[in-house]
């Protein structure tokens, strides 16, 4: 089966001669500002740190046959999902079976390719009783109810027991309220009155979406605000094809096993990409990736399919603005049978995201021969833990989560950045104080994890170190983390791979545990620590071509010791005349690196 690329994209082209080029930039940029309107909106008004403070969520602007044209800087994967899940009710309610104040909720992995705790609620726009557009936001409840509170079950073994689903439900009719689904919503989660305050907030946001359309339509008209982004996104897609053409024609292929799969540890399932160049044409295949699995590492098409664009327009057009031609710009190819990226019901996919995480790593990797000026060395594996009480026993019931950054890959030129969340891009780290304001945890470290860092001319990112105590009865923990086994973070031409992450446990009886596995629902009691290493990023180029001054900086930063200088890097640091400083020794460090480089 094969999903057709951007060439589709084409049809019916708005010539340039028809279009005013001063007001389509208007057009262009005051979507751009009503998407970011909308993000802020979703920040003001969400109930969940999780949103309002880690931004793990994404807005999006769609037309109203469900094409990108706008979003705001937020998780990519999100960005790509929102067309899909948009274009899915298209398909089951047809174009005239929605109406002026619908609201809708859909959170199926089948439908929008994540997982049930990534919800979506958008709503269609209309401008004299006329579809113009649709807007809407995806964002991670803090519960969905399921067999394991907050979501990211690791040991699930079928889509029922991960939570509720939605699938195009109706949350508001015409502008009137729903009431039995709302009160559903409730009575399913652990946390209602945090997941409801989201789920209006959600609301409010496509509000914002839909009022800034409709003035974007009464200054200019809705056909002309459509055929002026059709132009943009063909102009788009010309741009991504001539940037695709000077690429080497070629086919690149990369692979990475898992650590398991969740509920079978013989199961080590495989994830691998090969991205073919021919001339503007780029297809992605997922030959030799495992198929479907029995734990819930499995992923949706859709997510794959946005997690493929997030890779390539990473390397084709950094900076630009998102819209429909960075989705459809690969032709993607899938096998006979469905994989841990298509997976098919009832599959379990609550932990979709290390293979997402491993998809967009692969594709990096294949790719670094043919343009290593665009693309880096490998960067950690996406790390979450989960601090939670919520049994009868529990006096004020909590679910605390969070994405922990870890280290970037290195590129020519510049060292990895530090505390990034890869896969979903804008993602922040909570802060301690109001982590330790709205939980019953305290932070007793948060630190650069200097030693995770791959060696290189340019070195990889930092991971983090985070401590984190227990202090309510009743609490329970989990984590996510994978590819500790062979770890995503490579180096690249030369430089050296980044640490896999870890996690250690402290009891309060002095009892320790190493622990390289993703834990489920394990009870802790009050004053337990959960020790949180992540990985760094891996290294590009050779470590004994770094600048030595700059190897000089790493141990004034303490970022490095003057033995690991020596190590490393083939750098010999004396003492500067300014006390806390560093200086290379030039004479030993070039004998040092001749004997390096000799070897």
């Amino acid at each position: 089966m094969k999903r057709a690329g951007a060439a589709g994209l084409m049809t019916g082209a708005v010539a340039e001669e028809d279009i005013d080029i001063v007001r389509a930039e208007i057009v262009r940029n005051a979507l751009l500002s009503a998407a970011q309107e909308m993000n802020d909106t979703l920040v003001r008004s969400a109930y969940n740190p999780l949103i309002f403070d880690v931004k793990d969520f994404g807005v999006g602007i769609m037309s109203a046959a469900g094409e990108l044209w706008a979003d705001a800087p937020g998780l990519p994967i999100f960005t790509g999902v929102l067309p899909a899940t948009v274009r899915s009710a298209l398909r089951k309610f047809g174009p005239t079976g929605l109406v002026d104040g619908d609201v809708l909720i859909t959170n199926s992995p089948y439908l929008n390719g994540t997982h049930l705790s990534d919800t979506a609620v958008y709503m269609p726009t209309f401008y004299n009783r006329e579809l113009v557009a649709f807007v809407g936001s995806m964002a991670h409840w803090g519960d969905i109810g399921g067999m394991s509170p907050g979501g990211w079950t690791v040991n699930s073994t079928e889509i029922v027991q991960e939570g509720i689903s939605f699938t195009h439900q109706r949350l508001f009719v015409g502008g009137l309220s729903n009431r039995d689904i709302l009160e559903q919503v409730a009575a399913n989660v652990r946390i209602p009155g945090i997941v409801v305050g989201d789920l209006y907030a959600q609301i409010a946001t496509c509000r914002t979406g839909a009022e800034r359309v409709v003035a974007l339509c009464e200054r200019y008209g809705a056909a002309e605000v459509a055929k002026v982004m059709q132009y943009i996104i063909q102009r788009t897609e010309r741009s991504l094809r001539h940037e695709v053409a000077a690429l080497p024609d070629g086919r690149y292929h990369s692979s990475v096993r898992m650590d398991f799969n969740g509920v079978d540890p013989e199961e080590i399932p495989v994830v691998a990409v090969t991205t073919t160049i021919e001339g503007d044409r780029i297809r992605v295949s997922f030959e030799g990736t495992s198929r479907v699995s029995a734990g819930p590492i499995n992923c949706g098409a859709e997510a794959t399919i946005s997690a493929v664009a997030e890779g390539l327009k990473g390397i084709l057009d950094p900076v630009g603005p998102a819209n429909e031609a960075h989705i459809a710009l690969a032709e993607i190819e899938w096998g006979d049978e469905p994989t841990l990226l298509n997976a098919v019901a009832p599959a379990p996919c609550d932990s979709y995201g290390y293979v997402l995480t491993a998809l967009l790593e692969v594709m990096q990797l294949a790719l670094i021969d043919a343009v290593p000026e665009r693309t880096r060395a490998g960067s950690y594996q996406m790390w979450a833990e989960y601090i939670m009480a919520t049994s009868t026993k529990t006096a004020k019931p909590y679910v605390f989560c969070e994405p922990v950054q870890g280290g970037h890959g290195a590129f020519p030129g510049h060292d990895g950045g530090c505390m990034i969340f890869l896969l979903d891009g804008n993602v922040s780290n909570e802060p301690v104080e109001v982590l330790e304001m709205r939980y019953p945890v305290l932070c007793e470290q948060f630190a650069f994890n200097p030693e995770s860092a791959g060696a290189g001319e340019f070195r990889g990112g930092f991971g983090v170190k985070r401590d984190l105590r227990v202090m309510a009865e009743h609490s329970m923990i989990k984590t996510a983390l994978e590819n500790t086994v062979d770890a995503l973070s490579r180096g690249a031409k030369g430089g050296h791979a980044g640490s896999a992450s870890y996690a250690r446990l402290v009891f309060p009886d002095g009892r320790t545990e190493l622990q390289h596995q993703r834990i489920s629902d394990t009870a802790v009691p009050v004053g337990f620590v959960l020790e949180i290493r992540t990985g760094g990023g891996g290294g590009f180029g050779f470590p004994f071509d770094r600048d030595p001054q700059r190897v000089a900086e790493d141990v004034r930063d303490e970022f490095l010791t003057p033995e690991q200088a020596a190590s490393l890097y083939g750098v010999r640091v004396v003492p500067g005349r300014i006390k806390g400083t560093w200086a290379a020794d030039s004479r030993h460090t070039e004998s040092m690196r001749a004997a390096m480089r000799a070897e």
